[in-house]
């Protein structure tokens, strides 16, 4: 395979970056450019299910977008993804293992980066550097040093940079958020996301050589060095903390977004977080070879108004523990969930009934039309014209989220087992996230017959107090080191981007 350094990758990209630049910033030049305003040559990093799924059922779809590279560590989804492209939309795309090499295409207008959450920022910086405006999968970090890294390169190298929180361009939920800044049904006493999203056990992988149409090196990229096994690849990186960032950083994220759209809010103001990895495998002794939690409970006080975060994968059947995953807004009068609001039988209980209200509010700001992909391309197209309904600064602020809630239950990680009651004392006495406890467990000990509560090896991190401007923790070091990475030669998130 052909590589390429990052020393003459970076002379290159300042090169395309430069060049870029002369055509800045208005529509009128900015049609100047080969394709502008017309057909944009698009470019797919991480070429897995997602990568494949926004390709061909979102940005290939588009009018006027061609879809001209794909990548992948792995060659053959590269080459698998490509080939579905030539079948389904006329047009057989290159394809490489590496970045770098395609972003030396300087006919590239837009870079999509759908790899493993490790790679999310430096791919992201790397194609802004190289003069290509992106959209990044969620999470656009996955540690949070690196999102404000990518904030400072789209800024710097005057590149569209979208997040795919694709919620921000729903109309509904712009409506919803509205609401709760309006007011509607009274003041928010709280916000609530759900994670419930069934996953078994992984069991154990041997080490082993990588197959021979995986490039080990270039998956690995800014992650630590670390050996192949097969719990690993393709999907279940999500589940180790050198590659992923757990349920709460693939999922939560969503939601989280939503919360701090109603609420107008960037970081919170303190975390405090406990959970376990307890998986329904008996025969390993309810354990299996990943290490993110699979039962996690955050708290965030965001300025007075507690954000709580919720999320089991042990379920049984549906009937029993459906899947869930939504974010719902406590008031004064009762609970929004999307474009529902219902009313309270018992406000003292938090009790609601089945009839609900919908959310009718005049006075909001849609979103830009077209969806997370039509949008994004408009905006390539058009530059000031249009403006991004998910922006990399809020969907920065969002991953952060997930990042101080992860931080928090680390701290507690490697302690010893704490007593549940000493936990929920800990954890403080909010009603909600106490009733959710509540509930989670029982699901659990149904679950898992002739497993006792004290059993279960839960563990909970400090309290942890946040500086907001500065984006650490207040007087902890040792927390402040969950939020970024020691840097792997080559790969290394740029300070100075």
């Amino acid at each position: 395979m052909s590589n390429i350094s990052r020393r003459s990758f970076l002379k290159s990209s300042m090169l395309i970056a430069g060049t870029a630049s002369a055509f800045h910033f208005t529509s009128a030049s900015y049609s100047q450019i080969a394709g502008a305003n017309n057909r944009v040559r698009f470019a797919i990093a991480g070429c897995g299910g997602r990568g494949s799924d926004i390709t061909q059922n979102g940005f290939a779809k588009l009018k006027d977008v061609e879809v001209v590279y794909a990548v992948d560590a792995d060659i053959n989804r590269a080459n698998s993804l490509a080939a579905n492209i030539e079948k389904n939309f006329g047009n057989k795309p290159q394809t490489h293992q590496d970045i770098r090499i395609m972003l030396e295409e300087k006919d590239i207008d837009a870079v999509a980066v759908a790899s493993c959450n490790h790679w999310h920022s430096l791919m992201a910086i790397w194609a802004c550097q190289a003069g290509k405006d992106v959209y990044v999968e969620k999470p656009c970090s996955q540690k949070l040093f690196e999102g404000r890294k990518l904030i400072e390169a789209a800024a710097k190298y005057k590149r569209f940079v979208q997040h795919g929180t694709q919620r921000r361009s729903s109309a509904g939920w712009a409506r919803a958020s509205a609401a709760i800044q309006q007011k509607k049904f009274g003041q928010l006493i709280a916000a609530k996301v759900y994670c419930h999203r069934p996953r078994g056990p992984l069991g154990f992988k041997p080490t082993a050589e990588p197959p021979q149409n995986l490039d080990w090196n270039l998956w690995i990229g800014p992650a630590s060095e670390t050996p192949y096994h097969a719990n690993l690849v393709p999907y279940n990186w999500h589940w180790f903390w050198n590659t992923g960032n757990g349920e709460i950083g693939n999922n939560g994220v969503h939601y989280f977004d939503l919360c701090r759209w109603a609420m107008q809010t960037k970081h919170p103001d303190s975390v405090i977080s406990f959970g376990t990895r307890f998986v329904k495998d008996k025969t390993h002794n309810y354990k299996d070879q990943a290490e993110t939690p699979n039962i996690q409970f955050v708290l965030y006080d965001f300025g007075g108004v507690p954000l709580i975060y919720e999320s089991c994968n042990i379920a049984g059947p549906r009937e029993k523990w459906s899947p869930r995953e939504e974010a719902e807004f406590y008031t004064e009068q009762g609970i929004l969930r999307g474009d529902k609001f219902f009313p309270y039988k018992n406000a003292e209980t938090l009790e609601i009934g089945e009839e609900s209200v919908t959310v009718k509010i005049d006075d909001f700001s849609e979103p830009a039309p077209d969806g997370n992909f039509g949008n994004f391309i408009n905006a390539v197209r058009n530059r000031e014209s249009v403006k991004l309904n998910a922006p990399i600064t809020e969907g920065h602020y969002s991953a952060a989220v997930c990042h101080w809630g992860n931080a928090a239950y680390r701290l507690g990680e490697s302690g010893e087992p704490t007593p549940l009651t000493k936990i929920r004392e800990t954890m403080g006495d909010n009603k909600i996230l106490q009733m959710s406890i509540d509930k989670v467990l029982e699901n659990v000990l149904d679950q898992l017959p002739g497993v006792k509560l004290e059993e279960i090896p839960f563990k909970i991190g400090p309290k942890l107090r946040i500086d907001g401007d500065k984006e650490k923790f207040i007087d902890n070091a040792t927390a402040d080191e969950q939020l970024t990475r020691k840097p792997r030669e080559g790969f290394a998130v740029p300070e100075n981007v």
